[in-house]
């Protein structure tokens, strides 16, 4: 019994809370479309107060799975030499539901045709265990033991570098560069066990390409590392159509493809959606993930407008 008991407490902690073998942080299909969310030093990069909105389910139909929600608003300063952002995300995944406030900060210097920014985000995590949601084969003394929740905060620091110019962009991040860390007892049973946000290194790249006066090709690449966990690769292609309509494909080593759509109503206001689909055995079990996404820039700067974005 205490054998099984310890192997379903490391699964809860690795699977449920930090992932050490599956996602650690919400994944967004839609990355491209709001780069501050996987590098601090994007805030400002567009010039205005620009605010985002998204929601993802992810696995369909399969009992207990991840659904997100994010929001983030971020602004340069008048001389365009620093940026500024706050992130707002919701993301539950089973018994386990964690929420984050983050403050996001930037410097800018300019780089040849484009700016290089450098970023800092500091984070506050809360993550709040619901044990009444859990069906316990067993009515075993670890049950009767816990409370019906347990709530936990704690703090990330991230670092990211981002150049940008009209054409072409590059960046680099370390998250969770403190790795904290969260333990998990039992009152009446000898058991402690500890998990962490695993430090990661995360790449991203792309360009825009015009092929003539209707149609620009967007390819773009996320690369993400962390110790013990296998290298994850997301490659996209994107096709922006008469200055209005994204439409991109993505492929996600491991996992599948997703299909990515995004309208430009006007120049202040875009508005997204994505689904993917498993290619390996999960496709089984689950009718995909869908996303959408909002996201509106406030001119309040009547700065001049660069239409269309790329980035």
């Amino acid at each position: 019994m205490m054998k099984s008991l310890k192997i379903y407490i490391v699964f809860i902690l690795c699977v449920v809370s930090f992932p050490t073998i599956a996602q650690q942080d919400p994944q967004y299909n839609q990355y491209f479309f709001n780069p501050l969310g996987i590098n601090p030093a994007y805030a400002g990069s567009r010039g205005m107060v620009s605010a985002v909105a998204l929601h993802r389910s992810q696995w369909v139909g399969f009992d207990g799975a991840p659904t997100s929600q994010a929001f983030a608003v971020h602004a340069p300063s008048r001389n365009k030499k620093m940026g500024f952002g706050l992130q707002l995300s919701n993301d539950k995944i089973g018994p386990k539901n964690t929420v984050s406030f983050s403050a996001v900060y930037a410097y800018k210097v300019k780089l040849g045709k484009g700016r290089l920014g450098f970023g800092l985000r500091s984070s506050l995590y809360n993550h709040q265990f619901n044990w009444n949601e859990i069906e316990y084969k067993d009515n075993d003394s670890y049950a009767s033991s816990r409370s019906e929740s347990e709530s936990y905060w704690v703090p990330s620091f991230d670092f990211g570098m981002y150049y940008h110019d009209r054409k072409n962009y590059i960046g680099f991040e370390l998250a969770h560069l403190n790795e904290g860390k969260i333990g998990l007892k039992a009152d009446n049973i000898n058991v402690d066990f500890a998990a962490k946000q695993t430090a990661q290194a995360i790449f991203t790249a792309g360009r825009a390409m015009r092929l003539n006066k209707n149609l620009v090709f967007k390819p773009s690449v996320l690369l993400r590392a962390a110790e013990n966990l296998p290298l994850f690769v997301d490659v996209n292609a994107s096709l922006l159509i008469k200055e209005k309509l994204w439409l991109g494909a993505s492929y996600r080593h491991g996992y599948g493809g997703v299909a990515i759509l995004e309208y430009n109503v006007n120049r202040a206001l875009r508005i997204g959606y994505s689904y993917d689909m498993a290619l390996n055995e999960m496709y089984r079990h689950h009718g995909g993930a869908h996303e959408v996404f909002v996201g509106y820039d406030f001119n309040l700067f009547k700065s001049q407008i660069v239409s269309p974005r790329y980035f």
